[in-house]
């Protein structure tokens, strides 16, 4: 497990940097690929950025709701893009704050504890930090991240966090994590470890990890941009992939279903913000190659 606060937030930014590095993941900018808007130098310079913030975490300096905040006002200053590490740094924070723990599983409980221990100032400050960053979320009737009557209800109703969470559509992976224990992250730092004891490649492991999750679980970014029948079709399609990679053991049956979102647009982002969480779980328990 992690020594010191120090080794949680280089654990949390290296987590960053191996996800956005990681190639081919079908739909997300990498090494190979930009948008026109968010380009791979982008979450470069984010990543970087997070440290202090993610430091800042570690020694409990401060609550998540402000963190995520403070993340998103910090690494903004480093570049011009939007939305580039929102839902990074609402799974990562509350992690980094509970790195001395004694193992992986008391870690993501006694992160859900962070969330469950903020007040409605926490959930305004993400609220505000939404804002800031022009992250795009799934439409929902009541609570919308995008109205100006969510924030008077969650100071009036003195809603924190984990209760605003709670509330949160089931499509919402992000928000079930921070309530759930951190399920998904967990299986996914496990199918992390053991692609990388099969391969002893990292790439390889983090392109696995990223598009079983892609195979299992429906994209909130998708859903919001183009609906759920086209987030159904491109989980199809992920598992299509990794069953032609257990026939030909060949990281380029990827390839096509990248080039294939990257024309349409099609961004799976959430997935990628889960990848990054599974990523710091393994290097959280020890990884290192």
């Amino acid at each position: 497990m992690l020594k010191s606060e120090y080794d949680a937030a280089i654990a949390a930014v290296q987590s960053m940097l191996l996800e956005v590095s990681g190639n081919p993941k079908a739909g997300n900018v990498d090494r190979e690929h930009n948008f026109e808007d968010l380009k791979y130098e982008h979450f470069i310079a984010s990543s970087v950025a997070s440290f202090p913030t993610f430091l800042d975490a570690a020694f409990k300096k401060s609550s998540m709701g402000k963190l995520v905040f403070n993340a998103i006002k910090e690494t903004s200053k480093w570049h011009t893009a939007s939305n580039v590490h929102f839902g990074a740094f609402l799974l990562l924070i509350p992690l980094v704050m509970s790195w001395n723990s004694d193992n992986i599983l008391k870690l993501t409980e006694n992160a859900v504890e962070n969330v469950k221990n903020t007040n409605f100032r926490d959930s305004i400050a993400i609220l505000k930090a939404f804002k800031l960053s022009s992250a795009r979320v799934l439409k929902v009737r009541e609570l919308s991240l995008n109205s100006d009557e969510t924030e008077s209800f969650l100071s009036q109703n003195k809603v924190n966090v984990y209760s605003w969470m709670k509330m949160a559509p089931e499509e919402n992976i992000i928000a079930k994590e921070l309530t759930n224990g951190f399920k998904i992250s967990v299986k996914g730092s496990k199918m992390l470890l053991k692609f990388f004891e099969d391969f002893n490649d990292v790439n390889l492991a983090i392109v696995l990890c990223y598009h079983n999750l892609l195979s299992k679980y429906l994209d909130p970014l998708v859903i919001s941009k183009y609906g759920v029948e086209v987030a159904y079709d491109v989980q199809s399609k992920a598992k299509t992939c990794l069953e032609e990679f257990e026939m030909k053991q060949n990281i380029d049956v990827f390839k096509k279903l990248d080039y294939e979102l990257i024309v349409k647009k099609i961004n799976p982002g959430t997935i990628a913000d889960l990848t990054i969480s599974s990523i710091f779980l393994a290097l959280a328990g020890g990884w290192r190659f």
